[in-house]
């Protein structure tokens, strides 16, 4: 089966500072991070920054179980300011480089760029948006799974 420990309002410092006790004690053989900018610059965190604890948390899981697979979520299309376009570039490429990793391009799944399927705020997926980005990730992760 599949645990959702996601933050909401976090960052890639928060995925860091619970590792130990959100992730390690499960022993996962999949991991799926999505290390947003989301609210990392309200925090004062450069998206280089965020980058390199995003990449500590996945090295700390990796370091930890060396055969788990780990999806990394690039950022959706509406994250299209060029920080946001770098960043999502560094996140595929470190998937890329790392062994096990996938890089799981959001932004080019089609269904998700329907714009009703978000909250008034513009940002945040409204119940219907939640059951399609399901819908990816079941369809990805299938595989996975089924094991």
């Amino acid at each position: 089966g599949a645990i959702n420990r996601g933050i909401g309002s976090s960052c890639p410092e928060h995925h860091l500072y619970y590792y130990s006790r959100m992730v390690r004690p499960l022993a996962p053989k999949v991991l799926v991070y999505a290390p947003g900018l989301g609210n990392g610059t309200g925090f004062g965190y450069t998206p280089q920054e965020m980058f390199d604890l995003a990449q500590r948390v996945v090295l700390y899981a990796l370091s930890d179980f060396p055969e788990m697979k780990v999806y990394i979520c690039g950022l959706p299309a509406r994250y299209n300011k060029p920080e946001a376009l770098e960043y999502g570039q560094w996140l595929r490429q470190f998937a890329e480089e790392t062994p096990n990793c996938t890089y799981l391009d959001i932004a080019g799944y089609a269904p998700l760029q329907d714009k009703t399927l978000l909250c008034p705020d513009g940002v945040h997926f409204n119940a219907e948006g939640y059951r399609v980005y399901g819908e990816f990730f079941r369809e990805v992760l299938k595989e996975d799974l089924r094991k």
